[in-house]
């Protein structure tokens, strides 16, 4: 018995060539395809599909939110994204949400089946190109976190300073935000300096996320 797929693209000449290449592959068949984010979540209520093809920019409502509007409702069926987009952020979004796949446009119709295949297993697919990015900065965050000076030693106030230093605050700006005088300001740089066994707060900057992540996690 042939499973039942729902495809949402906005694009029409791409709905069309992937519902061809879809069909010829056999073992599936589009019950329906449209290129609206609300129609998808119509058409799905109605017709119950086994699988959803579903485009990340859509022209109405986004990709993500028709997302989460299905698992909502079924979900246990799976869904498999459809992207141009490499941005992590959108990636681990769409995963939280209960995407079961992330496939790339244009990386050819393998990865597509591949995606269908895992989703279909309960298992996770993303397109080898993306995975490639996510352990790249994986490795990046675990480097940064390595190299991060100690930063448990600060003490509360020296901390709300750093937060403000790698926000691009200067000392006077600082002193206003904290109600304290420029010269304490200024001392508290140069006690944060000697703890951290740097010659510069701007070397924190390079290392933002993960040294805001780490002061926030230290109580």
């Amino acid at each position: 018995m042939k499973k039942k797929i729902l495809l949402v693209e906005d694009d029409l000449l791409l709905r069309k060539g992937l519902k061809t290449m879809i069909e010829m592959r056999g073992g599936f068949s589009i019950d329906a395809d449209t290129g609206s984010g609300k129609e998808a979540v119509r058409l799905f209520g109605m017709l119950h599909p086994d699988i959803v093809l579903l485009d990340l920019m859509l022209p109405d409502i986004s990709g993500t939110e028709v997302l989460r509007q299905l698992k909502q409702v079924a979900p246990n069926v799976p869904v498999i994204l459809l992207t141009i987009c490499e941005d992590n952020e959108l990636l681990f979004q769409a995963l939280a949400l209960g995407a079961n796949a992330y496939v790339l446009k244009g990386s050819g119709p393998e990865e597509l089946f591949l995606g269908i295949h895992y989703s279909m297993k309960n298992e996770m697919f993303i397109s080898p190109k993306l995975a490639k990015i996510i352990v790249e900065d994986y490795l990046l965050v675990n480097h940064h976190r390595n190299s991060l000076p100690p930063l448990h030693n600060l003490t509360s106030r020296e901390k709300e300073i750093v937060k403000l230093i790698i926000d691009g605050n200067k000392s006077r700006e600082i002193a206003e935000i904290l109600f304290i005088s420029i010269k304490t300001v200024n001392k508290h740089r140069s006690n944060i300096l000697v703890k951290l066994g740097i010659h510069n707060l701007s070397e924190l900057r390079q290392g933002k996320p993960y040294v805001l992540e780490t002061i926030s996690g230290i109580n």
